[in-house]
């Protein structure tokens, strides 16, 4: 339930990380400055070692094992355990923290609690009124360090154990009293979504006696696996919970409140739950798996999207190497599909197949031994004819790991080319890999000093561009055509670009989203921990955070519904130092194109095209000073 609402408030943005080594490079020079002086150029000792962004691959040290086969019982942390968390989120945490607001924090608190819509999250659900009346202990309890227990916790822990007790009779004689069906009318009922999204409006009584029909008529059609399915069923929809238990249940969902309240592109999930940290994230779901999406039904899941051979479309998965499906929640059903298999190639599912009698066991091969590509498909890239010669239009939709190496390869064709320049379209990027940022960053500022990072207003390090081999540095003329859904990684590209004179950026100012999220395995050893740990500015000083890159080229494009400075609890905005090394990079200038542009396969890019062959004033990186280019309607406009 709980994570709808968590992707509302993270926009489904792609989230960049970086390693906790950051952190012991902060010196004496670095102590935090006056703001005054905040444009000033600051001297970054050369023999500090680089940072290693980790990028749309999640942190090393949760790479470096398998996920986890979740247990479909609910997540349940010990109130040490959850204060343990807090503590290490506000010690990661680039900003300010201090408690989130009690209303959002009972909101999500009551959401991530209950994932069938049968505990807190339905209309009559008791136990929220009780969750929501002891938000301000709960989150006073996390935030405790005293060894007090915590008691609005089990509190609440004996409100969820009467309520759950209460649905559990109910579900009892609804079962008891099911009437048999065909074999047909029990496949039927077992197929049909039995769950809401946010917001849940069936009562918990009612989907409880759905609930039992359900899988009762199910357990009478089939016997051989009915006893089983109904006793796991039974126990993950109504657990057999003391209020320690619950209150222990309430801290796990506390802790996931807490942080994503706090912190509005942070979350922290237990590993039985890892993947719903990654799940929205661009490339990272291109591994192996056993389907794309699922709806939950009350005996398993139905595959909706991308099942692999031999599974199909509309398929009800029972059970996956043994693991029943039914009652499991969404969040781990989804982990469930990508946990690597024993012999490292296949798996079992027990499948019921629209219209056959009887469920099948399938084996899926997922040809998991073979290292997948980092970059599955070719980069989208488009040639316009422009003035005598032509410009190369490569579509970048997101930042991921191997696209600098692509992007690399398609510049070096455009150079055998003669290509005149190279336009990277960057709209509705949501950004992704730090590392494969810095890398496309260095074909065209090899080596060149980027992005001051700060944490709590301490300057913490600098980013560089990657220097690649030099035959793959593009040194003709580029643009950066963006948007207000260009964001993070993509604004990083853009800004540095811009900050540099090397190239213009045509569009609309973007999003606005400074900050890097880092991901970690919580020092508890009970789940993952992303955390927004950096703010970083542009390479001249000027801010990202909340504000965005403006483009020197303005083009009238939509609005977007909302930006970074829009999001509730978004860090402020971070003006940096400014980081331009002395040697600047060879700018030329956009050739005139004569009024001979495209045809292109989006008109939008054709206006930018002429925009950027309208003869101007040379674009140049002058030390010490914004660097401007005076628009086709004569104006100037600079960087923020």
């Amino acid at each position: 339930m709980g994570r709808r609402l968590l992707r509302q408030l993270t926009l489904g943005a792609a989230l960049a990380a970086l390693g906790l080594s950051l952190w012991p490079h902060v010196t004496p020079q670095d102590a935090e400055r006056d703001p005054g002086e905040a444009r000033s150029r600051v001297a970054v000792p050369e023999a500090r070692p680089e940072p290693e962004p980790v990028g749309e691959e999640h942190a090393a040290e949760c790479g470096a094992r398998p996920l986890g086969v979740p247990s479909g019982a609910p997540p349940r942390l010990e109130c040490v355990e959850a204060r343990a968390i807090v503590r290490e989120v506000h010690a990661r945490f680039a900003g300010t923290a201090a408690a989130p607001p009690a209303r959002l924090f009972s909101d999500l608190l009551v959401g991530w609690l209950d994932p069938h819509g049968l505990w807190s999250a339905a209309p009559d659900a008791t136990p929220a009124r009780t969750l929501r009346r002891h938000a301000r202990a709960l989150l006073d309890e996390l935030r405790e360090d005293d060894g007090t227990p915590c008691a609005a916790a089990v509190e609440s822990g004996a409100a969820l154990e009467r309520w759950v007790t209460t649905l559990a009779r109910t579900y009892a004689r609804a079962s008891a009293g099911a009437s048999t069906v065909s074999t047909r009318r029990a496949h039927q009922l077992a197929l049909l979504p039995a769950f809401q999204d946010d917001p849940v409006t069936e009562s918990a009584r009612s989907l409880s006696r759905t609930l039992a029909v359900r899988v009762a008529s199910f357990a009478k059609a089939h016997p051989e696996l009915g006893g089983e399915l109904e006793r796991v069923a039974k126990n993950r929809y109504y657990p057999e919970l003391d209020a320690d238990g619950w209150g222990e249940a309430v801290l796990s969902a506390a802790v996931r409140a807490y942080v994503s309240a706090l912190d509005p592109h942070g979350a922290w999930a237990p590993f039985d739950e890892e993947w719903s940290l990654y799940a929205d994230e661009p490339g990272l779901d291109g591994g192996p798996r056993l389907w794309g999406r699922v709806t939950r039904t009350a005996v398993g899941v139905r595959v909706l999207e991308d099942p692999t051979p031999p599974l199909e479309m509309g398929d009800l998965v029972l059970a996956v190497d043994g693991m029943l499906t039914a009652g499991m929640p969404l969040e781990q059903a989804e982990q469930l599909a990508r946990v690597e298999p024993d012999d490292g190639a296949t798996r079992r599912a027990l499948v019921l197949r629209a219209g056959e009698p009887r469920p099948r066991e399938l084996v899926v091969d997922l040809g998991v031994a073979e290292e997948p590509e980092l970059l599955e498909t070719p980069l989208e890239s488009e040639r316009v004819e422009y003035g005598d010669g032509s410009v190369v239009i490569v579509r970048l939709s997101h930042i991921a790991d191997g696209m600098e190496d692509a992007l690399a390869e398609r510049l070096s064709e455009a150079r055998a080319e003669n290509t005149q320049g190279v336009l990277l379209d960057l709209r509705s990027n949501g950004g992704g890999s730090t590392r494969a940022a810095l890398g496309i960053a260095g074909l065209f500022l090899p080596g060149a000093r980027l992005f001051p990072l700060s944490a709590r207003g301490r300057l913490v390090d600098v980013m560089r561009a990657a220097v690649p081999a030099p035959e793959h540095v593009w040194t003709g003329p580029v643009a950066a055509l963006v948007d207000g859904y260009t964001a993070s990684a993509a604004e990083m590209i853009a800004g540095a670009l811009t900050a540099y004179g090397r190239g213009p950026v045509v569009g609309s100012r973007t999003f606005g989203k400074g900050c890097i999220q880092e991901y970690a395995d919580d020092h508890t050893g009970r789940g993952v921990l992303r955390i927004t740990s950096l703010l970083f500015a542009l390479p001249d000083g000027a801010p990202v955070q909340g504000v965005g890159v403006s483009p020197t080229v303005l083009l009238p494009l939509p609005v977007p519904r909302e930006r970074e400075a829009t999001v509730p609890g978004a860090l402020s905005s971070y003006r940096g130092p400014d980081v331009r090394g002395n040697e600047q990079p060879h700018a030329p200038a956009w050739p005139a194109h004569g009024g001979t542009v495209g045809p292109c396969a989006e008109p939008l890019v054709c206006t930018a095209l002429r925009r950027l062959g309208t003869p101007v004033a040379p674009l140049r990186a002058a030390r010490g000073r914004r660097v401007t280019a005076r628009t086709a309607a004569g104006s100037s406009a600079a960087r923020p």
